[in-house]
């Protein structure tokens, strides 16, 4: 299959955020992430968020900085 272009307006590209919004919210209600995520990746998340609010995170400014 190729690739195609779609073009859309900004109330259509609005539309779709909305759609999108709605759908993400009744899943959240419908669904556990433990039933749609590895036990592996909730876990590093969950640490991930916990060095984010203990400022264990530093900016990377560049690509340079990333792999360093």
């Amino acid at each position: 299959m190729g690739n195609i272009t779609i073009q859309i307006s900004k109330e259509e590209l609005t539309e779709v955020l909305q759609a999108y919004h709605t759908f993400q919210n009744f899943i959240k209600k419908m669904v556990s992430p433990s039933d749609l995520y590895k036990a592996d990746y909730l876990n590093g998340l969950r640490e991930a968020q916990e060095d984010v609010k203990a400022g264990r995170i530093e900016q990377v400014k560049s690509f340079e900085d990333f792999v360093t």
